[in-house]
């Protein structure tokens, strides 16, 4: 802790710090001496009695090491939940770059799955000119008018005997530009399964895809057809990886050529054949399919099905609050959320007679990490614990009570030991609601109890109870809930304002009373 507060004082101090933390402390000290020695508090009493320069010099030396000590306490307290908010959070939920790209070598990248390409080729004769200068000219290119009255004249010595171009016949694959799939429908199964590398969890899934196709060979003519199925990631595992043609098992045909699976059949004018992949894989935190660029399909189907971790994270997903869009993707045209726990989120998308440059994919829901919201309320302690100190003193003084300085730190200390029990009691309770309320419970018996066996049964102990169990419920709950923080804050604020207005108020009240 001390280690802790002085890297903490040499961001501001530089090297000073180790001086001035030491030196800092045994004033503090002196000064708790100061406040809590009979002899000290006899004389500031006989002074203010006595009156005069004196009396104010050392009235005013008292109040000065009461408000020092004050703050200290609260600043000493505030930077120790600092310090203990730094620690949870590099023991709970750091997602670091290293194992982020373990997970993502060892489980798989996320997946952006193509669609199936064809493209059609003829193979046709074709008769070529060699002439003696190396030129090499198609008949074609010759009926086109390659040979010109120039050329005629330039060549007009190759009609002698064994000058003439030499003809030869080559076979040419040429393609024949096509829509050549007609239909396709795709379904995708996605089970949620968070992996936990180091103390963080990452959104990893399990993927499952059936994709089918009718290809068409829309041309007049005999075609050799050739089959591209990209894989959806660059590296990764694909089990009962299958590819039927017209219900065949076409493993053996292929041929791996970069990061796709490619074969070849011919395909007569007009045949339809139907190809249908299948895999089962892994990947991490979004996935997506993307037909081809601005393509029409006769029939289009996309349906993906999310079901949510059997043991970690929500039990059903709702669209708006769970789901984004990766990039470039449009938004499902159809959304059936779960109707009961354990059930499948099913996103569809029709796109009959439609052609897009959109994708249709998501982005899959992340779970709060171990530790969040304990790391949440101790990032907000210190504003929380400033906010009591100052609401318990100037109701102290409203209510004509002396500020008791050893009751503000029993009541901070209290405070402190509520957030760091919370923290801490996470780590061995599953449900957070639990943590809470123990930690709540035990810090509000502790306060309860030192404040009726201290104070007695009177109004101010009674406030300063009710002040502390705002601190230690409503604070915490409002600082928790990210949607409505702002407002139940806000709530908070006007609540103390008018009770504070309220004391102030009476307060002229009694003293005008007194008057009269």
């Amino acid at each position: 802790m001390y280690r802790s507060i002085l890297s903490l004082l040499e961001m501001f101090l530089g090297g000073k710090a180790a001086y001035v933390l030491p030196i800092g402390l045994g004033m503090l000290a002196l000064a708790v001496i100061l406040l809590l020695a009979p002899p000290w508090r006899r004389a500031v009493r006989a002074a203010q009695e006595r009156g005069g320069w004196r009396g104010i010099v050392l009235a005013a030396v008292d109040a000065m090491m009461g408000l020092v000590v004050g703050v200290t306490i609260i600043a000493a307290l505030g930077g120790a939940m600092l310090v203990e908010s730094r620690l949870f959070d590099e023991h709970h939920g750091q997602v670091t770059q290293t194992n982020y790209e373990a997970i993502q070598t060892n489980w798989g990248p996320p997946h952006d799955q193509d669609e199936l390409a064809v493209n059609h080729f003829i193979t046709e004769e074709q008769t070529v000119l060699l002439f003696k200068d190396g030129r090499q000219v198609t008949e074609e290119e010759l009926s086109a008018g390659e040979k010109s009255e120039g050329a005629a004249a330039d060549d007009g010595g190759d009609k002698s005997p064994g000058q003439a171009p030499i003809k030869i016949k080559r076979k040419v694959r040429k393609p024949v530009p096509q829509n050549s799939i007609a239909r396709g429908e795709v379904k995708v199964d996605v089970r949620m399964n968070y992996r936990q590398k180091g103390s963080a969890f990452y959104t990893c899934y399990e993927d499952t895809w059936t994709l089918n196709y009718t290809v068409k060979n829309r041309s007049d003519k005999a075609t050799e057809a050739e089959f591209r199925f990209p894989m959806p990631a660059q590296q990764g595992t694909y089990d009962q990886f299958t590819i039927l043609v017209d219900g065949k098992n076409w493993l053996e045909q292929l041929v791996m050529k970069g990061n796709a699976q490619t074969w070849k059949m011919p395909m007569q004018p007009g045949q339809e054949t139907r190809v249908q992949v299948h895999y089962a894989s892994r990947g991490m935190e979004h996935l997506r399919y993307t037909p081809a660029n601005m393509a029409t399909r006769e029939e289009y189907k996309i349906a993906m099905r999310i079901f949510p971790d059997r043991e970690k994270g929500r039990r059903r997903f709702i669209w708006k609050d769970d789901m984004g869009l990766p990039i470039g993707s449009m938004t499902p045209q159809t959304i059936t959320e779960a109707t009961a726990d354990g059930e499948p989120l099913l996103l569809e998308w029709d796109l009959k007679s439609a052609a897009t440059t959109l994708g249709m994919g998501v982005i899959l829901p992340r779970i709060p990490q171990p530790g969040y919201f304990g790391a949440r309320l101790l990032h907000e302690a210190p504003l929380g614990l400033l906010l009591l100190a100052a609401s318990l003193i100037i109701t102290w003084m409203l209510l004509g009570r002396e500020t008791d300085l050893f009751s503000l730190a029993v009541l901070a200390v209290a405070y402190y030991l509520f957030y760091t029990l919370v923290a801490y009691l996470s780590d061995h309770l599953t449900s957070f609601d639990a943590c809470f309320a123990l930690a709540a419970a035990a810090s509000l018996i502790l306060v309860a109890l030192y404040l009726w066996l201290g104070w007695g049964r009177n109004f101010a102990a009674h406030q300063t109870l009710a002040i502390m169990s705002i601190f230690t419920v409503y604070y915490p709950l409002a600082v928790i809930l990210d949607d409505y923080t702002g407002l139940l804050l806000q709530v908070l604020y006007w609540v103390l304002a008018a009770y504070g207005s309220m004391l102030a108020v009476v307060k002229v009240f009694r003293v005008r009373r007194a008057a009269a």
